[in-house]
């Protein structure tokens, strides 16, 4: 039962934090594009950041789905 609310708690603890980051990106990013104020450098250094952020996290997700279907370990009881 315990390990039951564990995995679903965090799984929903990292939906809504995602959720919150990817939103508030959003609305960043959107104001610095309208913002005509911005320099062009810096625009391109922050698309560069979250750029290279979602990468990233692309990169480690698609490593865990991979090699969740080969872990010897996912079935073992503690």
């Amino acid at each position: 039962m315990a390990d039951t609310t564990v995995g679903i708690t965090r799984g929903l603890g990292w939906l809504l934090f995602l959720a919150g980051v990817l939103a508030l990106g959003g609305v960043a990013i959107y104001a610095l594009v309208i913002d005509d104020g911005a320099p062009l450098y810096i625009k391109l250094g922050v698309g560069a950041l979250y750029g290279g952020l979602a990468l990233l996290l692309l990169s480690v997700l698609r490593q865990q789905l991979i090699a969740r279907k080969t872990d010897k370990y996912k079935d073992v009881q503690k």
